[in-house]
């Protein structure tokens, strides 16, 4: 809800208060990854609520250990990738 509310309360995104001085790019692609987030989020929070309601504690604790870190692992390789090929980091920057 934070990332979402960033949209419209303030004058930066949350993701870009968070890594503006690490990164510098347009405003287009600071909507692109707070929209990344929120979607990510969503999804994160769906998937817990299924694996606690249709498995046991101990997988879901397995799920919660495991899961999310290897599924938050992929999520932020994947906005590597789509800034890589963006043009947005580059070596010479």
């Amino acid at each position: 809800l934070t990332f979402l509310g960033s949209q419209f309360v303030g004058e930066k995104l949350l993701i870009q208060r968070l890594l503006d001085k690490q990164m510098k790019i347009p405003l287009f692609a600071w909507q692109r990854l707070n929209t990344m987030w929120i979607i990510f989020f969503v999804f994160m929070g769906a998937l817990n609520i299924y694996v606690v309601y249709h498995f046991s504690t101990d997988i879901w604790v397995n799920f919660k250990l495991f899961g999310t870190f290897g599924l938050s692992l992929v999520f932020l390789v994947i906005q590597g990738i789509y800034l890589h090929k963006s043009g947005y980091l580059n070596a010479k920057s």
